[in-house]
């Protein structure tokens, strides 16, 4: 079986009004990038055209995160979809280099895995956001259904230095990396076994009720009702499955407490060095910040 290099690339939170998803996410200490809207291919092999959603993202060394809405209800987007189903996080996206031999490892090991759509976008580039340039990306994903834990996807960059620009990777909060997301599921095991078929990778149990896939870059925990309540206790799921957590290394925890304070947002000490902020600030997910 051919193996590959998976990272923990992005993820994505699909919120009702983008206004207010970008104001949220701001007064959380991200550094945003102007709105950006998407075009893509509808299917395999088709054409690029005009979709309906829009996004701001926070890039940092290591990864990025996403708030996504949508702009054009008359236009065609996957995110109406996952609206249907809650505000919040949906999207967990792996970075998994060349999608023509992604496509290939991953079909071979798991049914369901579509062939490489193209995705692009214009994005602001230059520290004045004087330039526009493309961003775009060949995007692996799965068939509804076939892994319904999250909107995996699996992707290859194709404009890098589009989205990771100096002037965006420097945050109030000090972020310097997505490190981690968490999956509310009802059945671990079951789930489990999905996901490390998927990645083709081993979870070992972190904790009562929940197991850790630990990537070339990031970890995927995936726990049950229990285990988020142990976790990060009083944060009831909207629906099972639901992506419950993303985590964030920074660079020092004390400047992420201070910004926080200071625009009012309420957080919660974990027992390991790290804070969490709860779904009332975030448009749906708990969002922690982890001394890296």
């Amino acid at each position: 079986m051919t193996s590959l290099d998976i990272e923990l690339d992005h993820t994505g939170v699909a919120v009702r009004d983008l206004d207010a998803g970008q104001a949220a996410y701001a007064r959380l200490g991200f550094t945003l990038t102007p709105r950006g809207f998407h075009s893509g291919a509808v299917t395999p092999g088709g054409p690029v055209e005009p979709w309906g959603s829009g996004n701001h993202c926070a890039m940092f060394e290591d990864g990025y995160l996403e708030i996504i809405g949508i702009v054009d209800p008359n236009l065609h987007s996957t995110t109406k979809a996952l609206l249907d189903r809650y505000e919040g996080a949906h999207i967990v996206a792996f970075g998994s280099g060349d999608a023509d031999a992604a496509y290939a490892a991953l079909s071979a090991r798991f049914d369901g895995v579509c062939a490489p759509m193209r995705l692009e976008r214009p994005a602001a580039f230059g520290p004045n956001d004087a330039e526009t340039r493309l961003a775009a990306f060949r995007n692996i994903n799965l068939e509804p259904g076939a892994c319904p834990e999250a909107k995996f996807i699996f992707i290859e960059h194709l404009t890098r230095d589009v989205l990771w620009q100096p002037h965006l990777m420097t945050h109030a909060n000090s972020a310097i990396g997505l490190a981690e997301i968490g999956l509310c599921v009802a059945d671990v095991d079951a789930a489990s076994e999905r996901l490390g078929r998927l990645l083709d990778l081993t979870p070992k149990d972190a904790m009562p009720g929940v197991a850790q896939f630990t990537l070339q870059r990031g970890k995927v925990y995936v726990m049950d009702k229990a285990g988020m309540d142990s976790w990060i206790p009083g944060v009831a799921p909207p629906c099972l499955p639901y992506v419950a957590t993303i985590g964030f290394a920074v660079r020092d925890l004390d400047t992420a407490r201070t910004h926080l304070a200071d625009n009012g947002v309420a957080y919660t000490e974990h027992p390991y060095p790290a804070i969490w902020v709860g779904p009332k600030y975030t448009h749906g997910p708990v969002i922690s910040f982890i001394q890296a």
